[in-house]
């Protein structure tokens, strides 16, 4: 292997697109992923939030089943999404950073996945969840929220 792995860009659409998810709030999630020369991340699937902001937080959740669609069976991709929960103290949102490298993908894309995960964390400010996940039960949104709700 040529060239250090840590030499993938993060495109500016990824961290314009970052910011509208954040500020604008008409984003429902971003799925970013390599370009195909593997130059820079950049973005993959963005889902729209469908729901409008006074609904429950398992309804502004459905966009997770959706975000789990766009996250390839064998391959590498990060994810960020908001997600909703209730509180004894009443409703939070939290954006969560999540990298997907599933053990079916080649090493050299999990390797690649891992070693561009801490530019693109620090690319995209004020993230403070973070889920490694390698198949889909890494991100139960139950399991989730309950650990959430268990450390507030």
């Amino acid at each position: 292997m040529s060239g250090s792995a840590s030499g993938v860009k993060v495109d500016n659409t990824v961290i314009e697109k970052f910011h509208d998810f954040k500020i604008k709030k008409n984003t429902g999630y971003l799925v970013l992923g390599f370009s195909d020369d593997i130059s820079k991340i950049v973005v993959i699937n963005e889902g729209v939030n469908k729901v409008p902001p006074n609904a429950s937080a398992t309804e502004k959740n459905q966009k997770w089943a959706e975000m789990l669609d766009a996250l390839p069976a064998n391959d590498v991709r990060y994810a960020i999404i908001d997600i909703f929960y209730d509180t004894k103290e009443g409703s939070r949102t939290e954006i969560f950073f999540i990298a997907w490298a599933p053990d079916t993908a080649a090493i050299k894309r999990k390797m690649l996945c891992a070693s561009s995960k801490d530019a693109l964390k620090n690319a995209l400010q004020g993230i403070r969840n973070h889920i490694q996940a390698t198949c889909k039960a890494d991100l139960d949104l139950d399991a989730i929220i309950s650990e959430k709700v268990k450390s507030k």
